[in-house]
């Protein structure tokens, strides 16, 4: 029999379900008084999210819309993190149940406009989805499509409609207020001389606590979904785990001889030690902290870093001079690039398509082209012994400590241009920016504490003492 409003119904339920899918990898458990559970938005999302936006940003064509990402969504992406997924949530129950569809279709259309002016310059299969998305949103919305097979037909009375509007509305307000107050940043800093970490709350810049751990701790980095952080502790030959939540160390593994530098994958499943005395890496399963694989480098490497799309692991020699590309699907070295002398800190651009090095002692940055793995560009940054790189969301702006000339430096991420100069202190090492970009953290060892940098103004906004001697710094976004 010819019925369609019963196939536009199944049009609605099965764009539901798609929804729901994308979403359910964005949410994690989270408790009201400690005590009843409710969807929460996942740290790593809220994490990942600056990243996502900037890339959907570096390209796009679209004048105005790329401005309203960059002067809008990027300052505040962690909120805008938690209104898209609760939105998500929103438009795929409501389609599913067929609840409310004409407000779930309304919100499940802005979505898809937004997604489409975001995307639809990457490809030409992100325009044609996202022009079917809108025009069934479309469709749901004039055709009432929720009164065949849906809760909607038993809400024919307005003021029926009106009360669950109501209840609705209560709801994703008491899930977006919950979801936003339910992380907390907190910064962890390894003190190489006190063998110890300091952990400090970022809204407050109070010390929650100090954390003995092994002898000279140095490098540290944080699991995606922010509950675990990492401490090299270089000459006990292992690594910490604390947890991020109750400030505990929670394992001890071994992780070659003289680990430093350290980072997770992008799913947090493994985690990758630099040896400085082994000419290696040491790769540890992230639960059984078993050592899968060690992986021959350059000499004297110094730290590891991610690429945001999770492919590369790149590893700075010092001696050597170089620059070795680890594949992480393989665990393998599969590119060497020669840099200036003393390499140590690196990040790459938000599309992974370069990779920014600090030589120390050539107080050079220098810009990797990874695909064609070459250095494109090298420039002095007016400095004394670069350290660490920090960069923008957007990639347009990067900031580099200065060890010697105790000071961060702010270049132009595309010419190298220096900006501005910062004064923090003797020593000024390595660097952590928060999730919106707002502030960075500098970890200035001689005088055992670190700088804040507003990135708004370039200047010095406060200092928190530490122990003695601090070295590495991370960021977790604690659930």
């Amino acid at each position: 029999m010819y019925s369609p409003d019963k196939a536009i119904a199944v049009l609605r339920i099965v764009v539901g379900v798609w929804f729901l899918k994308a979403v359910w990898t964005k949410l994690t458990l989270g408790f009201f008084a400690a005590a009843v559970p409710y969807p929460a938005v996942a740290p790593r999302f809220i994490a990942f999210q600056p990243r996502r936006v900037a890339e959907f940003a570096a390209g796009n064509p679209v004048g105005w819309y790329k401005d309203f990402l960059e002067s809008m969504v990027l300052p505040h992406a962690a909120s805008f993190a938690i209104l898209q997924t609760y939105g998500e949530v929103v438009v795929g129950l409501g389609l599913v149940l067929g609840l409310l569809t004409p407000l779930s279709a309304v919100i499940g259309l802005f979505l898809a406009v937004n997604y489409g002016l975001a995307t639809q310059w990457m490809s030409f299969g992100q325009q044609g989805f996202h022009v079917m998305l809108i025009t069934a949103m479309i469709i749901f919305l004039v055709t009432r499509a929720g009164r065949v097979w849906g809760v909607d037909r038993l809400l024919v009375g307005v003021s029926g409609t009106r009360r669950w509007l109501r209840i609705l509305i209560a709801l994703v307000m008491m899930l977006v207020t919950n979801g936003a107050a339910h992380a907390e940043l907190r910064i962890f800093v390894t003190n190489e001389k006190s063998n110890d970490v300091t952990v400090i709350q970022a809204a407050s810049g109070d010390v929650l606590k100090t954390i003995p751990v092994g002898q000279r701790p140095r490098g540290v980095t944080v699991s995606a979904d922010g509950r675990q952080v990492v401490v090299a502790n270089s000459n006990s030959d292992e690594i910490a785990v604390i947890d991020a939540a109750s400030l505990a160390v929670v394992k001890t593994a071994r992780a070659g001889r003289d680990p430093e530098g350290v980072t997770f994958n992008r799913d947090s499943t493994k985690l990758y030690a630099v040896n400085e005395n082994e000419q290696a890496v040491t790769v540890l399963d992230a639960k059984t902290w078993a050592v899968l694989k060690t992986i021959p480098v350059g000499t004297e490497p110094e730290t590891a870093v991610l690429s945001p799309d999770g492919k590369w692991i790149a590893v700075s020699n010092e001696t050597s001079n170089d620059i070795h590309l680890i594949d992480t699907s393989t665990d393998s070295v599969v590119a060497k690039v020669g840099v200036p002398k003393n390499p140590r800190g690196m990040r790459f651009s938000p599309d992974s398509m370069l990779l920014y090095v600090a030589s120390e002692q050539a107080h050079v940055v220098s810009i990797i082209d990874v695909a064609r793995r070459t250095v494109v560009k090298s420039a002095p940054t007016g400095g004394s012994r670069p350290v660490d790189i920090a960069l923008s969301s957007d990639g347009q702006r990067a900031w580099v400590s200065h060890g010697n000339s105790g000071d961060v430096r702010l270049l132009d991420a595309r010419t190298l241009e220096v900006k501005a100069t910062i004064p923090v202190g003797p020593r000024a090492w390595w660097t952590a920016m928060t999730p919106d970009g707002s502030r960075l953290y500098v970890t200035v060892g001689r005088a055992n504490e670190i700088a804040i940098i507003d990135t708004r103004t370039n200047s010095v906004s406060g200092r928190i003492k530490t122990g003695t001697l601090p070295w590495g710094i991370a960021i977790a976004d604690v659930p």
